[in-house]
């Protein structure tokens, strides 16, 4: 049986591996995280809509997260570059 492949992501959307977690990253914001917990994986999203926030997904192995969390990125790209655009703004006020 071979694994499933993560869904395919638009480009500035980018994986960060290492060994006890994983990132998925647009542009340089952090998206999503997967690391292990206990003796299974999570899932904590950093960049959401602030009107629906995401709960914490628990999931099986990081493959399985890296799965899950490009899905859900997928579903909501656009929302997600929008979102990462206006976090890597500078202020408007003035400050740098």
């Amino acid at each position: 049986m071979s694994k499933a492949l993560p869904s395919r992501l638009p480009p500035q959307f980018r994986w960060v591996e290492e060994p006890e977690r994983k990132f998925l990253c647009l542009n340089s914001i952090k998206v999503l995280e997967i690391c292990k917990r206990n003796r299974g994986w999570i899932v904590h999203v950093f960049l959401q809509d602030p009107e629906r926030e995401q709960p914490i997904v628990a999931v099986g192995s990081a493959n399985a997260g890296m799965r899950w969390g490009a899905n859900w990125a997928k579903l909501r790209s656009r929302l997600l570059i929008s979102l990462a655009a206006a976090k890597e703004e500078p202020a408007s006020d003035g400050t740098p």
